[in-house]
């Protein structure tokens, strides 16, 4: 029997692959990160005048990046904070063009540099940045200041105020590469990848510039091509687009696929009389996703697709979105049979795309235009046009993005449910983003998520439509009935279910899915033109819109807020795996695997290629005697079942299977007897749900019932010093300042419950 611990290793070296810490776009010139504590004031009170002329020093202070109202003191703050830090001009900085660049500060944000206003932002989740080169004091300290104001909010998430993504400060020459577009599509028919690469060049001399960009592109097996050179002059003080065409005959490249996600770098370099004066680096993938009649495909192939929407939501990070975050909730959401989806409502962060691009997520990304009366759903808005640009500008290269949505659940802000649709002005806008979004890019899908195209008075003309490449819906109950309205009245088109659900999953372990969604969700199997859907969602997140639990925690996910696994966690991986079904028997003589592959006419449904199952016999102690790894054939929708038997050479008792999808993801488990979990402990007193390390100390999670109102946490060093304690009203979430080198063993109770047990935080 062959050993099979060289699937850990891959795993390992796998994961260690995606958590190396490389930029997607390597600036070749000097940065200095403005990352780190900042003086900060929360005031809606005091002027800008007042503001500028303050003693910064007796301001509070806050890590930046990060989020005011995961602070105890400003958990429940909206409106405007400030925030200060001085730096200064490295001295071997010369003849230098000057940059300060945000990644994103929620949601409209002020910007001064040693007392002068830089500017302004509109939107908290796309990068912006000024040219400082003017203003800069040379050989002294220069005092930066932002204003954060968090008070615009649409929709059910939490408005996470302050400066959520990093800060830096850019040194480059008179001439850069400001950004490469590449555009990467396979023709199926003639056999060839078309390639475009768009460059946009920077001069900001005096003179006009005789430039050179040499373009250099590097494979998934460090095979490389160099296109043509471009030629190009730039005027002085002006911004050139250069475009470069090409091809390539498709058999000499790898695809991208969500179970093999090849990615081909991008370098390109700004040449004037033989010297370098910029370099960018950037990944991309080639593949091709289209909706032909009522059918959606990647890469020539017909796929029918499950996933999740995940909200960029932690208690304890706010929207930071950290990188450790980001991969252990992508890496699950796969596990879960999650492929596709439109993931949230408002553009992801730069490092969540980079990691799906690596692991094969693909999303649908959105503007934060939401709900019934949305007040940017107006025709021809310079606002939402901006947040789209901002929004392709900076992820047009990540292969993860398959498309654009112009927004969410937009309807009639008056009159009856059953009477509702967009109104004149919100069908007008649509209209004109998709317009807008066109000139962009053409070669994602075009979207709207609509909650109203089911509904009695729905019709072309008052329901987007015909510049749609894919229709997306919302449903929350009655989903089959549903579908079936919308396609009789769009016809011809896909359509995804971008949110599914049936009430809250509930926050506790136990939650788990009604019979009524487990029951909806096998009757759109049947459906030909649907392609697929979205839980609505992944996680639990912070809330504070209607029906909301006293936690503050919006309880939708397979998961709590602080990643705990919910009943409902296990269910939908049933759901969503890509096989039919997975069996493991054991007799005295026989040992037998059968996998049972979906059906041509299900969801999922795709052509799987280069999956494994993986067993484990166990003895009669329960101990394990071996692992084995099957290699499996090329499986397609409709195939027949595939049988595996083997003697029971080792007196097996117990055989575990799993399925193993080529990014060493397991997505699918058996086992030949049922394990039991523990029993899940009801109590009557508050239940610490998480503990976790701060910069400065400990974060706290824990339950919240109707009848609390405040809480008192006992903590120490041990489970017998407990002599530190502090009261709070704070609801579901708390930060303790602790030492990090010590042990932390904290308990709790509210005003009307007895004490906690006592939990360790575990190193």
């Amino acid at each position: 029997m062959r050993n099979f611990a060289s699937i850990a290793l891959f795993t390992i070296v796998f994961l260690s692959s995606c958590s190396t810490k490389k930029t997607e776009t390597a600036q070749e010139n000097e940065t200095i990160s403005l990352n780190g504590e900042w003086y900060f004031l929360a005031s809606n009170e005091e002027s800008e005048e007042q503001i500028l002329a303050t003693d910064y020093t007796k301001w509070d202070t806050l890590t930046v990046p990060g989020n005011w109202d995961i602070e105890n003191r400003y958990a429940h703050f909206k409106g405007k904070g400030y925030y200060q830090r001085n730096f200064t001009i490295p001295e071997n900085w010369q003849k230098k063009q000057f940059y300060i660049k945000f990644n994103a500060v929620y949601e409209t944000s002020k910007v001064w540099l040693n007392g002068k206003l830089l500017g302004e932002h509109e939107g908290g989740y796309t990068p912006f940045e000024f040219n400082i080169t003017d203003q800069i004091q040379p050989g002294k300290p220069n005092s930066l200041l932002v204003m954060a104001d968090n008070t615009f909010r649409r929709g059910a998430w939490w408005a996470w105020g302050g400066i959520s993504r990093n800060v830096s400060l850019l040194a480059h020459n008179d001439v850069r590469l400001v950004r490469q577009h590449i555009s990467a599509v396979p023709d199926f028919i003639e056999g060839v990848v078309d390639f475009t690469i768009s460059y946009t060049i920077e001069n900001n001399s005096a003179e006009a510039q005789n430039l050179t960009i040499n373009t250099k592109i590097v494979g998934p097996e460090n095979e490389s091509w160099q296109p043509k050179t471009l030629e190009v002059t730039v005027a002085s003080n002006e911004t050139a687009n250069k475009v470069l065409t090409f091809q390539k005959e498709l058999k000499e490249v790898e695809l991208w696929h969500f179970d093999r996600p090849n990615l081909y770098v991008l370098n390109s370099s700004v040449i004037s009389n033989d010297q370098e004066l910029d370099a960018v680096s950037d990944k991309f993938g080639i593949r091709k996703m289209e909706a032909i009649g009522e059918e959606l495909y990647l890469n020539n192939e017909a796929v029918r697709l499950n996933g999740f929407n995940r909200v960029y939501d932690h208690r304890l990070y706010g929207n930071t979105e950290p990188r450790e975050l980001i991969k252990n909730d992508i890496l699950d959401i796969k596990a879960l049979g999650g492929n596709f989806s439109r993931i949230m409502h408002a553009p992801a962060s730069k490092n969540l795309l980079q990691f799906c691009d690596s692991i094969g997520y693909m999303l649908i990304e959105e503007i934060p235009v939401w709900g019934r009366g949305a007040p940017n759903a107006i025709p021809d808005n310079p606002r939402t046009k901006k947040w789209l640009d901002e929004m392709i500008t900076r992820d047009f290269n990540h292969p993860s993005v398959v498309g654009w949505s112009m927004g969410n659940e937009i309807g009639n802000p008056d009159g009856e449910w059953q009477d509702m649709t967009m109104t004149p002005g919100q069908y007008n806008y649509v209209s004109d983003m998709l317009d807008h979004v066109a000139t962009l890019d053409s070669t994602r899908l075009k979207t709207v998520v609509s909650f109203t195209s089911h509904l009695p008075l729905a019709k072309p003309g008052n329901e987007p439509y015909e510049k749609l490449d894919l229709l997306c819906m919302n449903s929350y109950g009655e989903t089959y009935e549903k579908l079936e309205k919308v396609h009789e009245k769009f016809p011809g088109k896909p359509i995804f279910i971008s949110e599914l659900g049936d009430k809250q999953i509930g926050l506790t372990p136990d939650a788990e899915f009604s019979n009524v969604l487990i029951e909806q969700l096998d009757k759109i199997r049947t459906l030909p033109y649907v392609v697929g859907s979205s839980l609505w969602t992944y996680n639990d997140y912070r809330s504070d819109y209607k029906a909301t639990p006293p936690s503050e925690n919006r309880a939708w996910g397979v998961v709590d807020v602080w990643r705990n696994k919910k009943k409902a966690h296990k269910q939908i991986q049933d759901i969503y795996a890509p096989v039919l079904g997975l069996k493991a028997e054991v007799d005295k003589n026989t040992i037998a695997i059968t996998l049972n592959p979906r059906n041509k006419q299900d969801i999922p449904a795709y052509i799987m290629k280069e999956y494994t199952l993986v067993y484990e016999l166990f003895d009669a102690e329960g101990k394990s005697i071996g692992k084995e790894r099957i290699e499996l054939p090329i499986i397609k929708p409709g195939d027949v079942a595939l049988k595996f038997n083997f003697k029971n050479e080792y007196n097996t008792t117990r055989i575990q299977v799993g399925l193993w999808s080529p990014m060493q993801i397991e997505v699918k488990t058996a086992s030949s007897k049922e394990l039991k979990n523990p029993p899940i402990e009801n109590s009557n007193s508050p239940v610490i749900e998480f503990l976790g390390k701060t910069h400065n100390g400990v974060g706290i999670g824990y339950t919240v019932s109707e009848k609390d109102s405040i809480f008192t946490f006992k903590y120490g060093n041990s489970k017998e010093n407990l002599t530190k304690e502090v009261t709070s009203d704070l609801k579901g979430a708390i930060k303790i300042k602790w030492p990090t080198t010590e042990p932390f063993f904290v308990k709790l109770k509210s005003d009307v419950t007895e004490w906690s047990t006592t939990k360790q935080l575990e190193e």
